[in-house]
């Protein structure tokens, strides 16, 4: 059995924040703590996301894949004005996507000018594809930017889709439409980041339903920033067989995982 936890994010405890930075947390998330995890969860291999407060600084990232870099796959945070150079060693380091984190972002109308989209023209030429993270709800806003996407675009954390009624349904009513023009995927990740009355198990199936059992993945969210209190890695990893079925758990975190990340 292979598995891929394809969200996490290692940092030191020393490096600055970038200046805005939502937060910085006063500890270090290490590659041996979180790989320590793996085993039991029956997980093999793992993505890293580019932590908001390091910016566009991806240097401890690729750092942390090098050291593995056949396991180790990585999601940067790069702004349009990225040299051609830059993406090709960003690739080379084992760079797989975009990260836009968009948590807290009011106007997400800049997300839709030419330079974003020559950007992700630009990613199609490696192969990768753009995660969004946002605001609960916000996919209708920002939905607008991936038309004609020519990359896939990945969902982070359920699509952030709120608990409202109204938000859950829109949400659903954008990604539906961006699925009708590009490739549309979901990452079941960080349940307790959706609110105290969402469903994660009712989401995960309206994801399946929409986009197909073969665009979603799971991610753990190691180590859990600003929600760290009570987690735990293999309730969180069990989880899922919960939402989709144990039957669907192999697929998702292997098949899908490694055709999306380039895992062989």
């Amino acid at each position: 059995m292979h598995g891929v936890d394809c969200h996490a994010h290692v940092f030191s405890a020393t490096a600055p924040a970038v200046a805005g930075a939502r937060y910085r947390p006063s500890y270090a998330a290490r590659l041996a703590a979180w790989r320590a995890l793996w085993r039991p969860a029956g997980i093999t291999h793992g993505v890293l996301i580019q932590p908001s407060f390091f910016g566009t600084n991806n240097a401890e990232m690729l750092a942390t894949i090098a050291s593995d870099p056949s396991r180790l796959r990585g999601v940067a945070v790069v702004d349009p004005s990225v040299t051609e150079a830059h993406l090709v060693q960003l690739n080379a380091g084992g760079i797989r996507a975009v990260r836009l984190n968009l948590r807290g972002t009011t106007d997400l109308s800049p997300y839709t000018d030419p330079s974003w989209r020559m950007l992700f023209r630009r990613i199609h030429v490696h192969g990768w594809h753009v995660e969004a993270f946002t605001d609960a709800g916000a996919l209708p806003r920002l939905a607008p930017a991936f038309a004609d996407c020519p990359v896939p675009v990945v969902l982070d954390h359920f699509g952030s889709p709120g608990e409202a009624p109204e938000a859950i349904e829109a949400t659903f009513a954008a990604a539906g439409a961006l699925a009708a023009n590009c490739e549309v995927w979901c990452k079941l990740s960080a349940p307790y980041r959706l609110g105290v009355g969402a469903d994660p198990a009712k989401l995960a199936q309206r994801w399946i339903s929409l986009i197909g059992p073969r665009r979603v993945v799971w991610g753990s969210d190691w180590p859990w920033t600003q929600n760290e209190r009570g987690k735990d890695y293999q309730r969180l990893r069990e989880s899922l067989d919960r939402w989709v079925g144990a039957h669907s758990g192999p697929t998702i975190l292997w098949d899908n995982s490694a055709r999306l990340y380039g895992f062989s």
